[in-house]
């Protein structure tokens, strides 16, 4: 066991005096430095990936199922199935492309029929009657529109007489949605079903079912389980995946991205350690006849080695402490300083936040000990 009050005497003895007091706060300082820059980053990249989760998500579903075989039915997806394996809610959909035109100005969107049955899904959505459509903030801006504003959309055939010429529909706006990525801002409509069923010709069929979990089953960890049981029970034709594939590679590259990136930055920890090892044999070379002096009064050889490992450790655990520190002021930075905030013209949700996992913590906490 440690005698504090010798242990307590053993620092006095290292650091009573003024140069190595100074030099044991630049040492601490640099290494919790360094530390803080890997856990920031680490951090804030994470935070960039959950958030961006978030925002792909909006409440709209948790999971997305498609069949490779086009158009079917949401019996199909076997509904006793789907809510053993805990699934709530269930929503139909049909996806189509077309053109918005308005004036001189157009361009290409994606348009999705909706029903009734997506208020299980999201709420915040309204939904358009025949005739009404809900666009996104960001291309009501480029179209120059408003609610009760009238665009066309231009689908790609048209009716049975007439299958060579392009479908042209004039629809009223029922809401702008504030969706938070631009993508979705700039090329998302929501319309009719019925409408777009009957436009597609699609017989009441949908291509497309997005899927709410039970309540309290929404993390990402829940997400993927789910998604994992649902694939090894249904069909092989349909294809399920979780709300966020549509951006799967771009948040794989993040995770990637961000170990490179401690991996460089592990370059200033270990310039740190040096200069913790530099201010140890320093240390000991300084003191040594005080070293001697305990050695001459009793003070064993592994009592001494043990103090000073926990003299060490004391280090460490400072620096890391300090470095958590730095950390939250970085959070806090993130949220409130104004040159530390998204470009709005990429993205459309609120500010970054630093989001640890104890992994990344336990990580760096293990490396730099």
């Amino acid at each position: 066991m440690i005698n504090f009050g010798l242990f307590k005497d053993f620092l006095y003895l290292f650091y009573r005096d003024k140069p190595s007091r100074n030099f044991a706060i630049a040492t601490i300082l640099g290494l919790s430095f360094s530390l803080g820059v890997i856990l920031s980053t680490l951090g804030l990249m994470d935070g960039f990936s959950s958030l961006l989760k978030k925002s792909l998500n909006s409440g709209h579903g948790d999971i997305v199922v498609m069949s490779r075989r086009g158009f079917f039915r949401i019996s199909d997806l076997e509904p006793s199935v789907l809510k053993k394996l805990g699934v709530k809610d269930v929503s139909g959909l049909v996806r189509t492309q077309s053109f918005v035109l308005k004036e001189d100005i157009g361009q290409g969107v994606e348009v999705y029929g909706i029903g009734k049955d997506f208020l299980k899904i999201s709420r915040e959505m309204p939904i358009p009657s025949p005739g009404e459509v809900v666009i996104g903030e960001k291309l009501a801006e480029h179209l120059q529109l408003g609610v009760g504003d009238e665009l066309s959309l231009t689908f790609a055939s048209g009716r049975s007489g007439e299958k060579h010429l392009p479908n042209i529909q004039v629809f009223k706006i029922k809401a702008i949605s504030p969706f938070k990525l631009h993508t979705f801002s700039r090329r998302f409509i929501f319309a009719n079903r019925e409408q777009i069923t009957d436009i597609v010709a699609s017989k009441g069929r949908i291509n497309l079912a997005k899927l709410k979990l039970n309540d309290g089953k929404d993390s990402f960890e829940d997400i993927s389980s789910v998604v994992t049981d649902l694939r090894s029970t249904m069909s092989y034709h349909f294809r399920i995946l979780p709300y966020w594939n549509e951006f799967g590679p771009f948040i794989q590259a993040v995770e990637f991205e961000k170990y490179m990136i401690v991996v460089v930055l592990s370059m200033i920890v270990i310039l740190a350690i040096f200069n913790c090892v530099t201010f140890i044999v320093y240390s000991k070379e300084k003191k040594s006849q005080e070293i001697f002096l305990l050695y001459s009064i009793g003070l064993s050889p592994k009592k001494f080695h043990r103090m000073w490992f926990l003299q060490n450790i004391l280090l460490w655990a400072l620096s890391f402490s300090i470095a958590l520190v730095f950390v939250y002021l970085f959070d806090l930075g993130l949220a409130y300083l104004p040159f530390l905030s998204l470009p709005h013209e990429i993205y459309h949700f609120e500010r970054l936040t630093v989001e640890l996992s104890l992994f990344d913590t336990s990580l760096v906490m293990v490396f730099s000990l």
